[in-house]
């Protein structure tokens, strides 16, 4: 068979409902990693909070959207400045500490290229790749990401498979095309197709 028919080894997505599923997104046939953490009360409420607050003071979902290259120890300071009071603000804060400091360990790295977004429309609403090596996400509130199971399906198939979806407060880690030997194997995904608010954190390892 010509090199450029060969089938690619199938890619696989692992889910569990501890966090060390987190690890094993350097296996080279594993293109998505899910921890399926349920969402903590405190954080869900501030959460929600920002979503109404924001609606509330702009009209819009545009009004909150910040993004930042950080180390983990500096997140705290920038958040608490950037993010209005209200219960549940430490705790929230407090998970995206941990989840950049869970991906620096993971990667070896020394910061995070953070966003947190609020949208009321699908950001990519075309399934993708991603042009990195390796993105961190979590919605916190609304419709999660929605993402397929095979890496190397063409066009039309993808356009018939059925996508699964992220559950709100799942730490999802998407490899992408980036990842060093990973070209053809990132993980196909995308917005989902809804005008409800969705807060959506991202973050993608920065530095050595």
């Amino acid at each position: 068979m010509p090199a450029a028919f060969q089938l690619l080894p199938a890619m696989q997505q692992r889910q569990s409902d501890n966090a060390e599923v987190l690890t094993e997104i350097f296996e080279p046939t594993v293109n998505m990693v899910i921890w399926q953490r349920q969402p903590d009360p405190a954080v869900e409420s501030y959460s929600q909070y920002l979503v109404a607050a924001s609606l509330q003071a702009s009209g819009t979902t545009d009004f909150l959207q910040l993004q930042a290259v950080v180390e983990p120890a500096e997140l705290p300071a920038l958040l608490a400045q950037k993010l209005p009071d209200a219960p549940g603000k430490t705790e929230f804060i407090a998970d995206l500490q941990l989840l950049s400091q869970m991906l620096t360990c993971l990667m070896d790295c020394s910061a995070v290229g953070f966003r947190l977004k609020l949208l009321q429309q699908a950001m990519c609403p075309r399934f993708h790749t991603d042009h990195v090596a390796l993105r961190l996400l979590v919605t916190y509130v609304g419709a999660g990401t929605e993402w397929l199971n095979q890496a190397q399906s063409p066009g039309l198939y993808r356009q018939l498979q059925i996508p699964q979806q992220l559950r709100p407060a799942e730490v999802a880690l998407l490899k992408g095309s980036a990842w060093q030997g990973n070209g053809a194997g990132a993980i196909w995904h995308r917005s989902p197709e809804s005008t409800a608010p969705r807060l959506l954190v991202s973050l993608d390892p920065v530095g050595d």
